[in-house]
């Protein structure tokens, strides 16, 4: 597996649009990409969210960015206050007990 980790730095009170634009319009296009396993948005302060993106291996997470990257430009710049960051790698130890994630979409 591969995971990519996005942070957003957001300007200030623009938090629930962006999260609403994420869900309704970011999340149906990475379900069209091959290897992707799973997505989720972490509220990590007033202004700051992180992404975490799960694809099988890394030609799936860079297929994903290559599709994602014109769509983040264009719907999610204007939320953005700052440098975003970006972490990627294999997973090289995982735990998950079967049964315990639950959708929250």
């Amino acid at each position: 597996m591969y995971i990519v980790i996005r942070s957003y730095d957001l300007i200030p009170g623009t938090r629930e649009e962006f999260i609403q634009r994420v869900q309704e319009r970011l999340v149906p296009l990475l379900n069209r990409v091959p290897g992707f396993l799973a997505f989720t948005l972490l509220e990590a302060g007033d202004n700051n969210v992180n992404f975490i993106s799960t694809f099988n291996k890394f030609a799936d997470a860079k297929a994903s960015a290559r599709l994602t990257n014109d769509w983040h430009t264009e719907h999610l710049n204007a939320f953005i206050k700052g440098y975003t960051r970006i972490a990627a790698g294999e997973v090289r130890v995982q735990k998950m007990m079967r049964g315990q994630l639950n959708s929250t979409d």
